[in-house]
């Protein structure tokens, strides 16, 4: 059982963890994409793609509220993928003031390769853990997300 210094200092650390973490898989990741699709493709195109792929089109404002991006940033990320042909913006017939975000047939043609890159990366960074404790830390982290932006 933990004492109550050692536990703070254990919770002291885990953003640390999280954050070292994130930013290691992002970085492996974001390095095998650029090298089977060009310097230009990040895991950030992916994650948006990934979203895109699971239900378009995506109204602009829908897609930066689901993905976490404020509206600027999301709209010169998604200018950037238009220029790689991976998403299109078409005017929202419902909307006059709204775009409609949808990914391309480049973007199709790029997942399955994208998600076995994706899956070796992942299965290397979690080797060490079993199949039980990754479903486990997955509905974790999942339960922390939706405590830090219900």
């Amino acid at each position: 059982m933990f004492m109550r210094d050692d536990f703070n200092e254990d919770l002291l650390n885990l953003p640390f963890n999280i954050h070292r973490t994130s930013v290691a898989i992002r970085g492996e990741i974001t390095r095998r994409l650029s090298e089977a699709f060009g310097d230009d493709f990040t895991v950030d195109y992916w994650y948006i793609l990934t979203l895109l792929f699971s239900s378009e089109p995506l109204s602009q404002a829908h897609l930066a509220q689901i993905s976490g991006r404020d509206k600027g940033s999301l709209s010169r990320t998604l200018a950037c993928m238009e220029r790689l042909d991976l998403v299109v913006r078409l005017p929202n017939p419902d909307n006059s003031r709204s775009e409609l975000v949808s990914s391309t047939k480049t973007a199709s043609n790029f997942k399955p390769k994208a998600e076995s890159i994706i899956l070796d990366v992942l299965s290397e960074a979690l080797s060490s853990l079993r199949p039980i404790e990754v479903i486990e830390l997955n509905r974790m982290l999942a339960a922390i997300n939706e405590k830090i932006q219900p």
